[in-house]
């Protein structure tokens, strides 16, 4: 089947990539996955390259063909998409007319409870993607003693406080790269979409993951 989704999402992951958007006509969640078992259905490369040459960016519309709904406990969105059929750039959509069109998500929690991961015994099904407007916004960047250096996220939502979620947005990621430690970007209203992981197996945790930031 075919779907046309704006990508709301391109994220790090395995040197690759995890795609999210929703659908342009049911507003639904779709996060395209690829056969790649080992990495987790990550999306490589060619996958995200249109043929003229260009990669898919975020608020492209796309058409794509999808094999199977794949969902797992913590992914329900997930679907195999076929890479036998090339990508298609059908449009732009901007954050204005996303917001106009959809809407944001109408979560009470970020995933489950106000924590950076989830167990499995909280797992239910609910959704693994979320497109909200959060308050108090901020990155946090700290060099531990062993010289590895983090950059995380804090925010409040629905009036909880949420600290020290990991970030995979690559353009922030890269734009923060030789920033020293600090507190940076601050913003009362910022649209995040946030991502929850497969389980981690060294903890047999889920984690929250901020996949794209609308600065």
């Amino acid at each position: 089947m075919y779907r046309e989704i704006i990508v709301l999402a391109k994220s790090s992951k395995h040197s690759e990539y995890c795609l999210a958007g929703v659908d342009t006509t049911t507003g639904e969640w779709i996060r395209p996955i690829s056969s790649n078992i080992v990495n987790e259905g990550s999306v490589p490369i060619i996958d995200v390259t249109y043929r003229d040459g260009n990669q898919v960016q975020i608020l492209d519309m796309i058409k794509i063909k999808l094999l199977s709904h794949k969902p797992t406990i913590s992914q329900p969105e997930n679907y195999l998409y076929d890479s036998n059929f090339k990508w298609e750039k059908t449009g732009q959509s901007s954050l204005a007319e996303l917001v106009k069109y959809r809407g944001y998500d109408q979560a009470k929690q970020i995933f489950y409870n106000n924590g950076k991961e989830v167990s499995e015994e909280e797992l239910s099904g609910q959704p693994s993607l979320l497109f909200v407007n959060v308050k108090d916004s901020c990155i946090f960047i700290k060099t531990f003693f062993d010289g590895n250096r983090r950059l995380q996220f804090n925010f409040t939502y629905n009036g909880m406080k949420y600290q020290y979620f990991k970030i995979s947005d690559k353009l922030i990621l890269t734009k923060f790269t030789n920033i020293s430690d600090g507190n940076y970007n601050y913003r009362d209203d910022l649209p995040v979409v946030f991502s929850l992981t497969d389980k981690f197996k060294k903890t047999d945790q889920y984690y929250k993951m901020v996949a794209q930031m609308f600065y």
